[in-house]
């Protein structure tokens, strides 16, 4: 038997649904290969992203598979049976001859592959979504930390100006002071000459610190419901796209062994 005699004459419809399923997965992996290249890869996010993407693509190679797959049996079927292999040929050719058996050992290895990158997606997410919580609490302590400092300086103003209603005499000390403003101290020392004027500023003074202290309170509350909605929306987001990755995982893990063990008992019959 000649080497001509040897080699497949595939009819041309099973040659293009052959060849379209090869340029499918090679195009798959191709840009896959060239992302594995950059040099932001040790970042988690990227990382994240890549098995995002891998799984969101995963149905290109499942494509071009089952065109492969269809090809191998439109020829199957379609071949004149003047050319049909003979049982001693069957015999003679070994499984790892047959191009055949090698496109289902591949299709049933990424099968095995998608559901492998289930717990590593798994992982990957909570890395990426515990990072981005703990920036958001980082920030809330720094926020929280800010305007503490300004709720403290308002409580410590509201008690100066307090003491200085119950005891007057105590003026003379904020007058001593040689940090305080010259026009604040000016202001003070006409105040100290009419007591009564002294006592409605105080007054009025208490009023508008105690309406800070309110504003800068609800500022506090109001980053501390951020901050429950920020964490409360990562939680979510980390469960939907675990759930979402993890379905899309098993269904290509299953769909890609389909092919791969139907394939490999029908090649063996």
């Amino acid at each position: 038997m000649t080497v001509s005699e040897n080699r497949p004459n595939l009819p041309p419809s099973s040659r293009v649904l052959t060849l379209v399923g090869l340029i499918l997965i090679l195009t798959f992996f191709l840009d896959f290969l060239v992302r594995l290249t950059s040099p932001q890869l040790g970042n988690a996010e990227v990382q994240l992203t890549l098995l995002n993407d891998l799984i969101d693509r995963g149905v290109i190679p499942l494509i071009g598979l089952s065109l492969i797959y269809a090809g191998f049996w439109f020829h199957l079927y379609t071949k004149p049976p003047l050319v049909a292999d003979t049982q001693d040929d069957k015999e003679l050719r070994a499984a790892w001859q047959d191009p055949k058996f090698w496109t289902f050992v591949f299709a049933s290895l990424l099968g095995l592959m998608f559901l492998l990158i289930i717990p590593f997606h798994y992982a990957k997410t909570g890395d990426v979504i515990q990072k981005a919580l703990d920036q958001v609490d980082a920030e809330w302590t720094r926020n929280k930390a800010t305007i503490d400092q300004q709720l403290n300086q308002v409580k410590l103003e509201e008690q100066q100006w307090q003491a200085i209603g119950k005891d007057p005499t105590q003026l003379d000390q904020l007058l001593n002071n040689p940090q305080m403003p010259p026009q604040q101290k000016a202001a003070l020392t006409q105040l100290k000459k009419d007591p009564q004027v002294l006592k409605q500023n105080v007054d009025a003074r208490v009023k508008q610190l105690q309406q800070q202290q309110t504003q800068v309170a609800g500022q506090l509350a109001d980053a501390e419901k951020r901050k429950a909605d920020v964490i409360k929306r990562a939680e979510g987001e980390r469960s939907m796209t675990r759930l979402r990755a993890g379905i899309r995982g098993i269904l290509l893990a299953i769909a890609f062994a389909s092919i791969g063990w139907t394939g490999l008992r029908d090649s063996s019959n």
